[in-house]
């Protein structure tokens, strides 16, 4: 994820929409969505996997970038997908440094509805972690052999969320069908350039399907700080409080822009019927350089409508793009509530078909 509301003022608030909500539980188990205890287990496994095994990933640590993109590639064959793994090339230009030119790699893999003429949902995160530069919010100036972050919270938690969701719904039927993916690139010195993977990805999903066969899109981005922290970061970006993201830990937000700001809203009402989880929604007008969270911006870029779903990173936290970012920083019980909720929202979004008795 990448700062955007340090240079977003009074000017750029449109809308706050805070919810509260309550939480139902279901048993384990094909066309199920598991309890919160079978998603820790899961959700941690794979932080631990790419944070403390795998560490700092990105295609300045080739090596470590390609044991993500194997470790993600075999979990969706586990569970009965085949991934696409889809290669593009990086731009030779001097501000990616040695990446310049090397080739990137987003995963995707599909689970179609059961109606064909109904809209795609994309649900994706970005793999990749914050190279060495010189301070937490630079969004260029690698400096060579300084250390990046292993990327638990940012994004480690994302990717494990679209995991588990795609583990959720591999048996579980809904009506319109589902785009997982996991992208290359998200991370300064690539973030909003056309080596972002989330950007190369919109384009050729557009293309391929068409804009009005896509309903919108949604990217789990940071997602597993519930627990108060010092916090030092939040003093540069006050203008949040009154943007309806107040200085607590006891909520995820819905954060979009002006494209994406009916169907947040909507996701959002979803989501509150379902999970006990305290959701707070807000939109900001889209400017040149304006408000963008994460992948959900390329997205936007293509008209299409998207958010991203998060613990508020820096706004929250102090380890977020930091070496301390580390997978035992994660509060798992309540993030687990949250990957719960987002897998219920998403099953009443897409009009699920159920196939056996809740």
């Amino acid at each position: 994820m990448k700062r955007n509301l340090l240079t977003a003022g009074f000017s750029t608030l449109l809308a706050v929409l805070p919810i509260a909500c309550t939480q139902l539980f279901q048993p384990c188990g094909s066309g199920h969505i598991p309890d919160t205890q079978a998603l820790q287990k899961n959700l941690k496994g794979h932080i631990y996997t790419l944070a403390d095994t795998i560490g700092e990933r990105n295609l300045y640590h080739e090596e470590a970038n390609r044991q993500a993109i194997d470790y993600i590639c075999n979990e969706f064959r586990s569970m009965g997908y085949e991934p696409e793994q889809q290669a593009f090339t990086v731009g030779k230009e001097d501000r990616f440094g040695p990446a310049s030119g090397k080739t990137a790699v987003n995963i995707e893999v599909r689970r179609p509805g059961t109606d064909p003429k109904a809209p795609w949902l994309i649900i994706g995160a970005h793999y990749d972690t914050r190279a060495g530069m010189k301070n937490w919010h630079d969004t260029n100036g690698l400096i060579p052999g300084k250390t990046g972050t292993p990327g638990a919270n940012d994004n480690g938690s994302g990717i494990a969320a679209v995991l588990e969701l795609a583990r959720i719904f591999r048996h579980l039927p809904t009506r319109s069908g589902i785009v997982f993916v996991c992208y290359a690139n998200e991370e300064p010195p690539f973030f909003q350039t056309e080596a972002m993977g989330s950007l190369v990805h919109a384009g050729r999903i557009v293309k391929e399907l068409g804009k009005n066969n896509i309903m919108g899109m949604y990217t789990p981005e940071t997602l597993g700080c519930y627990s108060p922290r010092v916090n030092k970061k939040r003093k540069t970006a006050m203008v949040a409080g009154m943007a309806g993201l107040p200085d607590r830990c006891d909520y995820v937000a819905f954060m979009s822009t002006n494209t994406g700001r009916d169907f947040s809203r909507r996701c959002a009402s979803l989501f509150t019927e379902q999970c006990r989880f305290p959701v707070r929604s807000a939109a900001f007008p889209y400017y040149t350089k304006g408000v963008a969270w994460s992948d959900d911006w390329s997205y936007m870029k293509y008209g299409i409508p998207s958010f991203a779903v998060t613990d508020t990173a820096y706004l929250r936290s102090d380890d977020y793009h930091e070496t301390s970012d580390t997978p035992e920083k994660i509060d798992y019980r309540e993030y687990a509530e949250v990957v719960q909720g987002l897998a219920k929202m998403t099953r009443k979004l897409l009009e699920a078909v159920p196939t056996t008795k809740d």
